[in-house]
């Protein structure tokens, strides 16, 4: 398990590298949540060290949030770091699992806008319509885990 913010600073990293211009805040955030996903589905064990909070927007992590709403709906144009750490960290390299399910998610969601990402975690049982259902402020990691298990037999 990571710090968030070194997994969104991989993100943006690749996003960087690719000069992607729609990386948006929602966008971001919808990719972490599918890199967190595969990651569950592939290794049984989770991305980051945060939940994902159930808002009406998707999934999204409220600290990251918080971190990338001066950004509004345009792309993200730095890295993010922990208060008081001005050194933006991201994942080793040598953690192959983790830049696996980042690749996989990258490359199923990337080329997607945000606003259709964020309607995809809507759709009827996913992680986010079960939690949202039941009333829960968080997905469970295991809600997140058998979702993506199922979309990987898929």
């Amino acid at each position: 398990m990571f710090d968030a913010r070194h997994v969104l600073n991989s993100l943006l990293q690749r996003s960087f590298r690719e000069t992607r211009t729609d990386f948006s805040p929602m966008k971001a955030q919808k990719i972490l949540f599918y890199t967190h996903g595969w990651h569950l589905a592939t290794t049984g064990k989770p991305a980051i060290d945060r939940p994902f909070a159930v808002w009406p927007y998707g999934p999204v992590v409220p600290d990251l949030y918080n971190a990338l709403k001066q950004y509004g709906s345009g792309p993200i144009l730095d890295y993010v770091t922990a208060p008081g750490d001005d050194r933006p960290y991201v994942v080793n390299p040598d953690f192959h699992q983790f830049y696996q399910a980042l690749d996989i998610a990258w490359e199923k969601y990337i080329g997607i806008p945000a606003v259709n990402l964020s309607a995809m975690t809507h759709e009827p049982d996913s992680p986010w319509d079960r939690a949202k259902r039941a009333s829960l402020p968080f997905i469970p990691n295991e809600m997140i885990r058998d979702y993506f298990v199922r979309a990987a037999e898929q």
